[in-house]
């Protein structure tokens, strides 16, 4: 049996499967008929009568999915019809460009969580009292990579610290770039710190800073490689999130020297929002591509990082994301040739209220 998208017509099925299923914590008809007409959901049925729905709800603008509610009625339950829809609102949620599918279950619904964890679902926050009844609960969630054919070859280093994911794009764009195998060597730790030790401009609230265009095209130029720079404007970034004078002070600082360096080592610096036009043609010129990128359209937490852009296509944008969150059970094939709808994309290299946008686009 295929789902179909659920119509006004299957309301009355859809309210006893509700009840059936549920103590409490139940979709009304109204809120049935309100999903049903959405743009930003969509309800999935599958049996004749009617035996079992999936309602998944989505973020305009980010690459998130929330799978809210899936049951199946007492009478048609032991034939598999939750993990056909499992399957099914996953593989239609990746043709809409979704990375990342969330959900929250009760603690105490251990059928439902074996078949989550069976598909891949880890537990990434607990819910206290988050039921009517005051039940506990879990988030869950999951990186989906349906449909992927990752090129052969194609390299991949996973940043080993949280504030070095443009010097772990950097390696894997240099790697890509070693035809022979001998101008480079393997990328390691070393090199990543070392990179990082380099590039550096930015204060964080807290820890570590993380490194700008310039200072990554600095790290670049100083590894043999050619270097173009594509920001925005000019001016110092994320300076706005940095509220001590002192730590103002020092990175103005810094950024304006590694750019006298960059205009001294004859580094173009254009400014310009580029386009996804320019970015494609670029990867057909043989450019590789580093790309800042704001991780809020993605799963909704808010920070600037770096990710090589390996390639695009008429539908997507394919990013290696050097982030591997093994907390979340990830691996790096998680991480590898991710495909990013378009119009999420366009809005992902657009960094903060100033829209800031940077990439560093290397040749040999």
């Amino acid at each position: 049996m295929i789902p179909r998208q659920a119509v006004s017509a299957d309301l009355p099925r859809l309210t006893s499967i509700e009840e059936n299923s549920f103590p409490g914590d139940r979709l009304s008809a109204r809120k049935f008929r309100h999903f049903i007409r959405s743009e930003l959901s969509e309800l999935w049925c599958v049996g004749e009568p009617l035996s079992a729905y999936a309602l998944v709800l989505f973020h305009r603008g980010t690459s998130l999915a929330r799978l809210y509610s899936i049951a199946v009625d007492p009478a048609a339950r032991g034939q598999g019809l939750a993990q056909q829809l499992l399957e099914w609102c996953e593989q239609q949620a990746v043709e809409r460009g979704v990375l990342f599918m969330r959900l929250e279950v009760r603690q105490d619904n251990t059928h439902a969580l074996a078949l989550y964890r069976r598909a891949g679902y880890s537990v990434i926050r607990s819910l206290p009292a988050y039921y009517d009844d005051g039940a506990d609960g879990w988030r869950l969630e999951k990186h989906l990579s349906l449909g992927r054919k990752v090129p052969e070859q194609l390299p991949f280093y996973a940043q080993t610290t949280p504030f070095t994911c443009g010097p772990s794009a950097l390696l894997m764009a240099m790697q890509s770039l070693d035809s022979d195998r001998t101008s480079y060597s393997v990328p390691d730790r070393i090199q990543e710190l070392d990179i990082w030790r380099e590039a550096t401009t930015i204060y964080l609230t807290t820890g570590h800073g993380g490194c700008s265009a310039q200072g990554l095209a600095l790290a670049a130029d100083k590894r043999g490689l050619d270097v173009r720079i594509l920001v925005s404007d000019r001016s110092v970034p994320f300076l706005e999130g940095v509220r001590n004078a002192h730590k103002r002070e020092v990175l103005t600082l810094v950024s304006d020297e590694f750019q006298r360096r960059c205009d001294d080592a004859g580094i173009e610096t254009r400014e310009s929002q580029f386009t996804a036009d320019e970015l494609r043609e670029a990867l057909a010129d043989g450019q590789r591509v580093l790309l800042l990128i704001s991780t809020y359209r993605l799963n909704r937490n808010k920070a600037p990082h770096w990710v090589w852009l390996v390639a695009m296509d008429d539908r997507f944008a394919y990013i290696n994301d050097p982030d591997v969150d093994e907390e979340l059970d990830q691996a790096e094939a998680d991480n590898l040739y991710v495909p990013v709808s378009l119009d999420n994309f366009s809005a992902m290299v657009q960094y903060g209220r100033r829209k800031y946008m940077a990439a560093v686009l290397l040749k040999r």
